[in-house]
């Protein structure tokens, strides 16, 4: 499932707060992650949120449109200082919810 958090959330992702569509709080518990890391995330079920302030973009995706989303944007993954300038890229942390749920956030800059 796709949901825009956009109209009810633009601001929490900058204070590390952001909440499911189901209402379940994350915090940010780190701001880099490598690919692999994050492979393992995706792969255990946990849910993918996409930040582009650029784009207007503040979209969670759970179950298989996580997935489906990770594969399409796996490759501009980086734990680096993102070079910009170009295609967009992302950066992205583990987020952590009370009960110990995970979520994949990534920040998208171009």
């Amino acid at each position: 499932m796709r949901t825009s958090l956009v109209d009810q959330q633009w601001d929490a992702v900058e204070s590390g707060q952001v909440m499911s569509p189901s209402g379940v709080p994350f915090t940010r518990r780190s701001s880099r992650i490598k690919r692999r890391d994050a492979d393992v995330l995706i792969a255990a079920g946990a849910p993918l949120v996409l930040y582009w302030y650029g784009g207007q973009q503040l979209d969670y995706f759970d179950g298989s449109d996580a997935v489906d989303r990770w594969q399409s944007v796996r490759y501009a993954l980086t734990s680096q200082e993102p070079r910009l300038g170009g295609d967009v890229v992302w950066t992205g942390g583990c987020w952590v919810s009370d009960g110990d749920q995970e979520l994949l956030l990534l920040i998208g800059h171009c």
